[in-house]
């Protein structure tokens, strides 16, 4: 029965980190008349990164590592585009074309939590968190370098 119960945190913790990039691209998101497409357009990315994880049937601590960096990514580019003196509309696509990094960082976090035998719950987010990290930002320099001027 413990083992159950431990399970049923686990989830309801995913639930609510999951909730937090939900939470994040709605506060987000300029309440007008395009509150929906701009709510989409910042939570769909970290949604099918999240699916991934899911459809891959990936331990739910990497589920949650993953979705608590990708929600910090959506504040931290949201705070890097605004503190330009002229934001521009077509630099939110650098945000979109960093997500591929962020799958293959949280794809491969389980592949190395298991050759290091992390199995502790807390230590497996962390693996995720930092390994989804690692990978939107290798992305994204790769983005800055190539299609998108990033003046950092």
């Amino acid at each position: 029965m413990e083992l159950y119960s431990t399970s049923i945190y686990k989830n309801v913790f995913a639930v609510f980190c999951i909730l937090i990039g939900v939470a994040v691209a709605i506060y987000l998101s300029p309440k007008d008349s395009y509150f929906f497409e701009n709510f989409i357009f910042y939570w769909l990315p970290q949604a099918i990164v999240i699916a991934i994880l899911f459809i891959a049937r990936y331990k739910v601590p990497i589920i949650c590592g993953a979705a608590l960096i990708l929600s910090t990514y959506l504040v931290c580019f949201y705070l890097w585009i605004f503190s330009k003196p002229h934001p521009e509309s077509m630099a939110w696509l650098g945000y979109v074309f960093s997500f591929p990094g962020a799958v293959i960082g949280a794809l491969s976090s389980a592949p190395i939590a298991k050759r290091f035998e992390i199995k502790h719950s807390v230590l497996l987010g962390a693996t995720a968190l930092v390994f989804t990290f690692i990978g939107l930002a290798l992305n994204q320099a790769l983005v800055c370098e190539t299609v998108m001027y990033c003046s950092i």
